[in-house]
């Protein structure tokens, strides 16, 4: 697994950073770098064996909390205003399953910043904002972020960590998410490293929403996540909205009867859109290990 360092310098998105997305756009990526006709080869057999897994952007040096009740995470059920501040932890107070000493925002000073700014779309044959004459202003979100820690899962049999470099790279430089025509989204970054961890264990949190279909547990601990996709490129033109996914998002937990070997979990998510059938979506997640339940 390669973990990318961090982004550098304040960068301004109209996209959050999620695991899923982040896929998308380096599928447009190896197209630009390495032409369709190698896209098309590595996501002929996605569905089985997939070339790549993308995790969501976490503070660096930090995961998120797992998504569990407060009775199996060992907190004060009277302090939810405060447990819900408190999201970050290192990778082995999860392995150690020290969730109690989770960090907010403020604590490990994450710089992450949202804002809205308005906007007024103008109809230029009538000089108006809106077909009956009133003012209609709208409002986008922009974010800031700090610097963030992604992990990336690849099979190098197919795509290097040399091809990962390229693809990334021509993200940052083209621009993550929505408005990169007016500058969102373009970011630099640090070297990779490489993460071993042990990967065998009864339970699991995942890094990125997952299709959890046909997946065997014991336990699942999760919330949903709505997934409204929209297509980017050559193919944002015409048919642009893809179907509505439901997923279980970033830092689920999956518990199992007996000790499992995973590097991920989930499935690849197919028939998105009437438009583009050969479109995929990624329903896998990268998982790592934490303390095992009972």
């Amino acid at each position: 697994m390669k973990k990318l360092f961090d982004f550098l310098g304040v960068v301004y998105f109209a996209t959050i950073l999620k695991g899923d997305t982040i896929f998308g756009q380096m599928c447009w990526s190896i197209k630009y770098v390495f032409e369709e006709e190698r896209l098309k080869e590595l996501l002929a057999s996605y569905e089985k064996e997939p070339f790549l897994v993308v995790s969501d952007g976490f503070s660096s040096g930090y995961l998120p909390k797992p998504k569990m009740p407060s009775l199996l995470l060992g907190e004060d059920s009277q302090e939810k205003k405060l447990n819900r501040k408190k999201v970050w932890l290192t990778l082995k107070q999860l392995e150690a399953g020290d969730f109690t000493s989770a960090l907010s925002d403020k604590d490990i000073k994450n710089i992450d910043t949202s804002t809205v700014t308005m906007h007024s779309s103008i109809n230029y044959k009538s000089f108006k904002t809106s077909d009956d004459g009133n003012f209609a202003p709208y409002g986008e979100k922009e974010f800031s972020f700090g610097k963030k820690d992604i992990y990336f899962l690849i099979d190098s049999s197919k795509f290097t960590l040399e091809d990962l470099k390229r693809s990334f790279s021509q993200l940052s430089l083209g621009g993550y998410g929505k408005d990169t025509t007016i500058g969102k989204g373009r970011f630099s970054f640090g070297d990779f490293e490489e993460i071993k961890i042990n990967n065998s264990s009864k339970t699991f949190m995942t890094l990125s929403p997952i299709s959890a279909k046909g997946l065997e547990c014991k336990d699942i601990y999760y919330e949903p996540f709505t997934r409204f996709g929209k297509f980017g490129g050559e193919r944002a033109f015409k048919n642009a909205f893809k179907k509505p996914i439901l997923m279980a998002d970033s830092a689920s937990v999956v518990n199992f009867e007996d000790k499992q070997n995973l590097q991920y979990i989930g499935n690849a998510i197919k028939n998105i859109s009437d438009a583009h059938p050969d479109a995929v979506h990624q329903g896998y997640s990268i998982v790592i290990p934490i303390k095992e339940l009972s």
